[in-house]
């Protein structure tokens, strides 16, 4: 299946560059989270592997072969979504692309998440672009650039990715995973990336039952701990995102915007209960426990039951 339909212009853009000579050996790929920026540094890697001269790659060849297989040893990756990149990661990485290619005659490196990079390993890579080995390409991805270094960001060819509007998305996941039905989560995220995530890690019915749960617990059906069976350090973030959203939305629905059907329920409830004041205080409560969990060992059952406990 071809790339998303938003993606394409992006790649195609990057395919003229490389069939023209003119392609940068390093290039930053960012946008909102959750947009595609992976998808689409994954089909630029294909694009760039393949060992005929066309722009696009020809899936025949021996390096789209391998590609497609997942096994090629000249394309390196290193993800940062689920922590620090350090700096022997990337030292590791780049004694690796070193070497003469095992396969054709280049070298891909794709880190993905770059923002993850602490900043030894960031001045490692800065010094990796500042003397490329030949016929090797650094390929960048991030949901904030701006936290990259400025002089990792001026020596990359910076490719923006639009972020797709909610009626492309939802043409785009009904054909991609129809049988998930994932516009149920349009109150969650309407980035298409995400939600694919949250279907892969079986958080779908997680998220699906959290309004209902909240709503629940407003008209006093249910308990806090009952709401909260099966929060671990592993989860918490997924339940505060949840929360957040739900306080979100409503808050946004106040002020006119349109409310996704799941939580109208949960809305009226919100209101009659603790009303706007109280939604706008509790919404910043939901965030700052979110920035203390990354930063300390707080106990996240005992916390998030404090912050319910006051809804």
């Amino acid at each position: 299946m071809s790339i998303a339909p938003w993606l394409q212009q992006s790649q195609q853009h990057i395919q003229r560059l490389k069939a023209s000579g003119d392609l940068s050996h390093a290039l930053l790929i960012t946008g909102a989270d959750g947009v595609g920026q992976e998808s689409l540094a994954f089909a630029m890697a294909k694009d760039l592997m393949c060992e005929s001269q066309q722009a696009a790659a020809c899936g025949q060849c021996h390096s789209c072969q391998l590609m497609a297989a997942d096994t090629h040893p000249d394309f390196r990756v290193l993800d940062g979504e689920s922590g620090t990149i350090k700096v022997d990661q990337i030292r590791n990485l780049v004694q690796k692309i070193t070497q003469k290619p095992q396969v054709g005659q280049t070298k891909v490196v794709l880190i993905s998440h770059a923002q993850s990079m602490n900043v030894n390993a960031a001045n490692a890579v800065l010094k990796a672009l500042e003397e490329p080995s030949d016929r090797t390409f650094f390929l960048l991805t991030s949901s904030q650039s701006t936290s990259l270094l400025p002089t990792i960001r001026s020596r990359c060819l910076l490719v923006n990715v639009p972020t797709p509007n909610i009626t492309q998305v939802d043409a785009w996941l009904a054909q991609y995973n129809p049988e998930a039905n994932l516009s149920r989560l349009f109150w969650l995220t309407t980035q298409p990336f995400r939600l694919l995530s949250i279907e892969k890690n079986q958080k779908t019915e997680l998220f699906l039952s959290l309004p209902d749960k909240v709503n629940q617990l407003l008209q006093q059906e249910m308990k806090v701990a009952e709401l909260l069976k099966g929060l671990d350090s592993q989860n918490i973030e997924d339940y505060c995102n949840g929360l957040a959203a739900i306080l979100h939305q409503s808050l946004c629905h106040s002020a006119g915007a349109p409310l996704h059907p799941s939580l109208e329920a949960v809305y009226a409830n919100l209101i009659r209960r603790i009303g706007i004041r109280a939604l706008m205080d509790r919404y910043q409560a939901i965030q700052n426990l979110k920035l203390a969990l990354q930063k300390t060992n707080l106990n996240p059952i005992m916390q998030l039951t404090n912050e319910l406990n006051q809804w």
